[in-house]
């Protein structure tokens, strides 16, 4: 198992927060399968602000702001940790083929537009022709895998490593 934590910086957790919180995240690499996590303000205790998939308060236009970034650390090594984790978070656990998966990362959901998701994309990949795709497979009905390039690995694994310790030490 390859493991990796990042130390991102301080930032404001919410917007009129009187303090920056440190920011960590913890990238895993083991079998095949990628996972990513994260805690906002993490204290010696074991609590923290927010933990888990924070990526969306690390998004621009997300919670997170007013950064004073670790060493090494700046806006597009932010950018380019949050697409690497968008797209590849558990990529042993998606719910279409190869073709099915690309087709529905090209379109644009909305829950308050379009409901459940999976009503939604099973009828947008019927629409598409896609479901059930070529080889036959019906979306959702197994977990499927795909592979995460080595240009992805090797990008989390070229982030600045933590230049502080994590509050939690061992338990991590």
């Amino acid at each position: 198992m390859a493991r990796k934590i990042l130390f991102l910086g301080l930032a404001y957790p919410w917007r009129g927060a009187g303090r920056r919180c440190a920011v960590f995240v913890t990238v895993e690499f083991k079998d095949g399968r990628l996972s990513l996590q994260g805690e906002i303000g993490p204290t010696a205790a074991g609590n923290a602000g927010s933990c888990g998939q924070i990526v969306d308060s690390l998004a621009k236009g997300g919670e997170v702001h007013g950064w004073q970034f670790a060493e090494g650390w700046s806006f597009a090594k932010l950018a380019a940790l949050r697409d690497a984790w968008n797209r590849w978070h558990l990529n042993d656990m998606n719910a279409g083929s190869p073709a099915q998966e690309a087709h529905l990362r090209g379109l644009t959901y909305d829950r308050q537009r379009d409901g459940d998701h999976y009503p939604w994309a099973l009828k947008v990949l019927a629409e598409a022709g896609l479901q059930p795709d070529a080889d036959g497979y019906s979306y959702g009905s197994a977990w499927k895998r795909e592979e995460v390039p080595a240009e992805v690995i090797d990008l989390l694994w070229s982030l600045p490593d933590a230049s502080r310790p994590h509050p939690w030490g061992s338990r991590r």
